[in-house]
């Protein structure tokens, strides 16, 4: 399911950075715009992507998009995560609802931690769960914000697990999580998709697309 690729979400906007050859096989959606290096420098890129409402996404072209993507990520300070999506034996699938929208569990790793041991702890944390088994990585997503004049690039490494549908949820209200709670996938599609961010809408829609099965790292 994961694959390479040079995309990051500013203000929950995708911007992809790709070679002009494969633009065709990037997304398309209302508001997707396309700029090239060409034309416009990174910097001239990623303010329009910013300032402009109507913009949702942005397409950049280069001849060396991982040129770009290593400029970009070098303009910010980077801060690791992990979280996961969690199924149960019905098909249903654990979300959090924080601070007005549906999310899915993560959180900083820890100086100590591995990427796999951070999401199994965030994810007890998060929802009160006691027994997880952790199956493939889904992905790794990079979102930009600001912290104390600060721009950071958060990357995030997301992983299928498993946990049963019996134990008892506890949303971490110091996190500002008011709801835990399980939903099928036409749930989720309904009652979520209108209120998420782009970022987990997308990791949501290219699992259900996908449907891999759980393998569990033990195996």
């Amino acid at each position: 399911m994961k694959e390479l690729k040079f995309q990051a979400f500013v203000n929950d906007k995708l911007i992809s950075f790709t070679d002009v050859y494969s633009v065709k096989e990037q997304p398309n959606f209302p508001g997707l715009h396309v700029l090239s290096d060409a034309n416009n420098s990174l910097e001239e890129a990623i303010s329009k992507l910013e300032k402009k409402e109507d913009w949702k996404g942005l397409v950049f072209l280069s001849s060396n998009p991982k040129r770009i993507w290593e400029e970009f990520v070098s303009g910010f300070s980077l801060q690791e995560a992990a979280g996961g999506l969690v199924e149960n034996e019905n098909k249903e699938y654990l979300l959090i609802f924080r601070r007005g929208k549906w999310d899915l569990p993560k959180g900083k790793i820890d100086y100590s931690e591995s990427p796999e041991e951070a999401a199994i702890r965030e994810v007890k944390e998060e929802c009160g769960l006691e027994n997880i088994e952790l199956g493939p990585e889904l992905d790794v997503t990079f979102h930009t914000y600001s912290e104390k004049k600060k721009r950071v690039l958060k990357k995030t490494y997301w992983y299928l697990m498993r946990s049963g549908k019996d134990e008892k949820l506890i949303p971490q209200t110091e996190e500002d999580i008011d709801i835990v709670e399980w939903m099928t996938e036409d749930q989720i599609k309904k009652n979520v998709f209108g209120n998420t961010f782009f970022s987990i809408k997308k990791l949501l829609s290219m699992y259900f697309e996908n449907q891999i099965s759980f393998k569990s790292d033990k195996a």
